[in-house]
C-alpha cells in the first residue's frame, strides 16, 4: 500500500509542474563572432564519448543570439559530441513544452535551461533534473573556483541540479537626452522615493516617466527585494513577509505613479503586452528599471531605430546606502536530464560551456558567471561598435559595482508565492481592494500555503 501511494505522489508531482511562471526571456540581436576556445578542443575522451552522440540542448534565447554560435565553436572541436541547439519561449506554453518534452521518451533534451529559482525547483521535485555531483567530480569541474559554491543552491538531498551560466545585473535604464533635458544627473545611489520624484520629472507629454514590463517585475516585489534579499517573501520565523513595509511601499510607489499618469496602468500594459525595450527604446518611457539584456536592442537600431544614448544607474534602495541589485544574480541554470543517456559527455558539453563557450552570450547582454572571465573584454563585447548609443563610462561603473544578489533558496513553495502576490497586488492596482486589505489577504494565504507545504 505504501509503494502504490508512493507511486502516485511522484505522479502527481510531476504532473504538477505544468503549472509554470509568468516569467519571459527577450530576444536577442546577432552576436560577434568568437573563434572556438582551445579547451573545447582539449575534451578528453572517454569511453562514452568515443562513439559518437548527439546531444540535444534547448535554451530560451534565439539561436542566432549566441547559443548557435557556441555550439558551432563546440561542435568544430568536438565530432564526437554534436550538439544541437533547440530554442523555447520562456513563457507559460514554453515552459509546458520543455517540461511534455523531459518527460516524454522521444526528441527529449540532453541539457535545457531554466529560468529562475521557481523553475528548477519544480524540475527537480518532478524527477526531471540529474543530480550533478557526481558527474561534476568526473569531468574535474571546479565549482567553488569558477563559479562560486555560495551562488548555487543545493537541494534538501545535498546536491546540485544546475549550474548557473549568466550573472545578471539590474539596472534603471535612462533615455540620456530625457534626463540631460531635464537638467538631472544620472543617479548613482539613490532610494526609492528619488526613483518616485526623477521619474516625475521626467514625464512629458506622450513620454511617461517610467515604465514596468508586468510579466516580467512589479514594484511591489523589487522594493520588498531590497530590503530583504535573502529568502525576501518570508520572514526568519519562516512565515509570509507579504505584510512588510518594504510590500507595502512597492505596492502604493506603483498605484502612485500610474495614479499620477507617470507610468501606463497595469492593465493597460498587461493588455498591450508591452516590453522595456519597446517604451524605452522608441521614447515612450524615460527609464525603465529592467536588466543590461535590453543592451541587445539598444544596438538593434533595425527593430528600434533611435538616435539618444543609454545610460546606466544602479537600483534604488529601501535603505540609503544599500547594494541590493534586484534582477540580479544568477541565472541561465543549466541542467541535464534525468533520463538522458549520454549525462557525462552532457556534463563535458557544459563544463566547457561555463568557462569558455558562454563568452558568445556577451554580446546579448549575458554575462558569463565565470569569475576568471574579462571583465574588460566583457564591457568590450557589450558595447561593440555601438559607442554613439551606449554610454560607455555607466555602463563601466555598474559592471565595476559590489552587489548583493537577492536569493530565495530556502522559500517553501515559491510558485504559489508568486501567485498569491500577484493575484492580489492585481487586485489592488485595479481598485478592487484597498492596501491593508491586499496585505492582509496576501499575509493570509501565503502563511496558508507555506503551513501546507510543511505537513
Amino acid at each position: 500500500m505504501k509503494k502504490v501511494l508512493g507511486m502516485s505522489a511522484s505522479l502527481a508531482l510531476a504532473v504538477s509542474v505544468f503549472v509554470t511562471g509568468c516569467s519571459k526571456t527577450a530576444e536577442v540581436t546577432p552576436s560577434a563572432s568568437i573563434a572556438p576556445a582551445a579547451t573545447a578542443a582539449a575534451a578528453t575522451p572517454t569511453p562514452e564519448a568515443q562513439k559518437p552522440v548527439t546531444l540535444k540542448f534547448w535554451g530560451g534565447v534565439p539561436p542566432e543570439s549566441g547559443p548557435q554560435e557556441a555550439v558551432d565553436n563546440w561542435n568544430k572541436a568536438n565530432p564526437n559530441i554534436k550538439v544541437e541547439y533547440t530554442r523555447y519561449v520562456n513563457d507559460d506554453p514554453g515552459n509546458l513544452k520543455l517540461e511534455t518534452a523531459l518527460l516524454s521518451n522521444t526528441d527529449a533534451p540532453d541539457i535545457f535551461m531554466n529560468y529562475g529559482d521557481d523553475k528548477i525547483t519544480k524540475r527537480q521535485a518532478a524527477g526531471m533534473a540529474e543530480p550533478l555531483d557526481d558527474l561534476i567530480a568526473k569531468v574535474g569541474f571546479d565549482v567553488e573556483g569558477i563559479i562560486g559554491a555560495s551562488n548555487i543552491k543545493k537541494f534538501a538531498d545535498g546536491k546540485y541540479y544546475y549550474l548557473p551560466a549568466n550573472k545578471n545585473l539590474g539596472a534603471v535604464l535612462f533615455n540620456k537626452k530625457a534626463l540631460d533635458e531635464a537638467g538631472e544627473k544620472l543617479p548613482t545611489a539613490w532610494t526609492w522615493d528619488d526613483f518616485s520624484a526623477m521619474a516625475t520629472k521626467l514625464n512629458k507629454g506622450d513620454r511617461k516617466g517610467t515604465m514596468l514590463d508586468p510579466a516580467l517585475a512589479w514594484f511591489g516585489d523589487l522594493v520588498l527585494q531590497t530590503s530583504k534579499p535573502q529568502d525576501w517573501f518570508i520572514t526568519a520565523d519562516g512565515t509570509s513577509n507579504f505584510n512588510s513595509p518594504a510590500a507595502k511601499k512597492g505596492l502604493e510607489l506603483q498605484q502612485s505613479l500610474e495614479s499620477k499618469g507617470v507610468m501606463m496602468k497595469y492593465s493597460e500594459a498587461v493588455a498591450g503586452k508591452i516590453t522595456v525595450q519597446n517604451e524605452l527604446l522608441t521614447g515612450k518611457a524615460a527609464m525603465a528599471a529592467s536588466q543590461i539584456y535590453i543592451i541587445r536592442y539598444i544596438k538593434d537600431t533595425k527593430s528600434f531605430p533611435h538616435d539618444f544614448k543609454v545610460s546606466f544607474a544602479p537600483y534604488p534602495q529601501f535603505t540609503a546606502g544599500g547594494n541590493v541589485n534586484p534582477g540580479g544574480g544568477m541565472g541561465d541554470y543549466m541542467s541535464i536530464n534525468k533520463n538522458s543517456k549520454n549525462k557525462e559527455a552532457a556534463m563535458k558539453f557544459m563544463s566547457w560551456y561555463l568557462q569558455e563557450g558562454n563568452m558568445s552570450m556577451v554580446p546579448g547582454g549575458r554575462i558569463p558567471t565565470n569569475k576568471k572571465a574579462d571583465a574588460s573584454k566583457i564591457a568590450s563585447i557589450l558595447i561593440g561598435d555601438a559607442k554613439d548609443l551606449i554610454d560607455e563610462d555607466s555602463l563601466k561603473a555598474l559592471l565595476a559595482g559590489s552587489y548583493t544578489f537577492p536569493t530565495s533558496y530556502n522559500v517553501p513553495v515559491p510558485t504559489e508565492l508568486k501567485a498569491i502576490f500577484k493575484d492580489e497586488m492585481e487586485k489592488y492596482l485595479l481598485g478592487v481592494q484597498p492596501i491593508d486589505k491586499a496585505l492582509e489577504t496576501m499575509k493570509t494565504r501565503a502563511d496558508a500555503s507555506i503551513k501546507g507545504a510543511k505537513k
